[in-house]
């Protein structure tokens, strides 16, 4: 039987006196970390989509013309755009405004799904020691580098921006580990992964990305605050809440955005749903497969999306069918 890590117990050298006090500049690092972590995410999306430009838009009118063509676009817009929100939004628009077909766009979302998964993975590598080269090389071609180009620069100054703030996040957690409160709450997750579902379900809506939650699990899972299995059901959770933007964003649109948006809830509900039973084996296999914590992370967060997007995209046909029957 493969043991799963265990959940960090306090020191027995620790008092209860000083596990309650927290040096202010571990909080400060916290907050800023988590700052920069948004900023930097926002930023390499902003930098992709500048370097993209308009043709982006009318490459998707284009791929979409069939399912199978948008769900492949999806997953590539996706990687390029390094947010599975922005493509969501996106869709509901271009569907509000009638440039984009209904059922299309639902391939689009599915694609989506499988195209987020790419930041995870780029997270899990051990990248610490690169970092101050990435920004420096992309703040001198943002700087020196002309045309649209600049943006690509940009692009990479934002990913080393990502992984100074996961450092950051790292060093601003550690003496929260001591705190009373946060070792019940973690022990209590520990034994129920419904409640981890909500909790990175309301992380991910909070943040407004699944790809900044999914990093933040798998900072907490290295460190020995979580178990793998209870990362599993954060991750879960993080998929639900990311589509809280794209649900904003269609309440004043028509019908069929309104159909779009409420697809990719029910898609991720779907796929916590089909997951959430199998928590324990599918802990246990990541286990074997071997990798670091992080990456045994960043795989279950590939992994879940990749087979729920194949397993619903057989039912596009359905789904079309029942989401106009329930918003009419």
């Amino acid at each position: 039987m493969i043991e799963i890590m265990q959940v960090r117990e306090p020191s027995p050298t620790c008092t209860t006196s000083s596990r309650k006090k927290v040096n202010p500049l571990y909080l400060f690092s916290l907050v800023f970390g988590l700052g920069l972590l948004l900023w930097g995410m926002r930023t390499l999306r902003q930098g992709l989509q500048s370097f993209a430009g308009h043709r982006l838009q009318q490459i998707l009118l284009r791929m979409t013309e069939t399912p199978w063509r948008g769900f492949w676009s999806g997953s590539i817009s996706t990687a390029l755009l390094q947010s599975s929100t922005a493509l969501t939004v996106m869709a509901v628009s271009f569907v509000d405004a009638d440039l984009l077909p209904f059922g299309n766009a639902l391939a689009l979302i599915l694609g989506s799904n499988i195209g987020t998964t790419l930041t995870t993975q780029l997270l899990a590598f051990p990248l610490e020691q690169i970092t101050p080269y990435l920004m420096l090389l992309g703040s001198l071609g943002y700087l020196l580098i002309p045309n649209r180009g600049r943006f690509l620069s940009l692009s990479l100054f934002s990913l080393g921006m990502l992984f100074f703030a996961l450092s950051l996040l790292k060093a601003g957690m550690a003496p929260l580990a001591d705190l009373p409160a946060i070792q019940h709450f973690l022990r209590q997750l520990g034994d129920n992964h419904l409640q981890g579902v909500i909790a990175g379900t309301v992380l991910s809506a909070l943040l407004h990305s699944s790809s900044a939650t999914t990093g933040i699990v798998m900072l907490l899972t290295e460190d020995g605050w979580l178990t793998l299995p209870t990362a599993l059901a954060f991750i879960f959770g993080a998929n639900i809440g990311t589509c809280f933007t794209a649900v904003l964003a269609a309440l004043a649109s028509s019908r069929a955005a309104q159909r779009v948006a409420l697809f990719h809830v029910l898609l991720n509900v779907f796929g916590v749903l089909l997951f959430l039973p199998f928590v324990g084996p599918l802990a246990s296999g990541l286990t074997i497969m071997g990798g670091s914590l992080s990456r045994q992370v960043a795989n279950a967060h590939t992994l879940f999306n990749v087979l729920s997007s194949l397993l619903a995209f057989p039912l596009l046909p359905w789904a079309t069918r029942f989401l106009k029957k329930i918003l009419p």
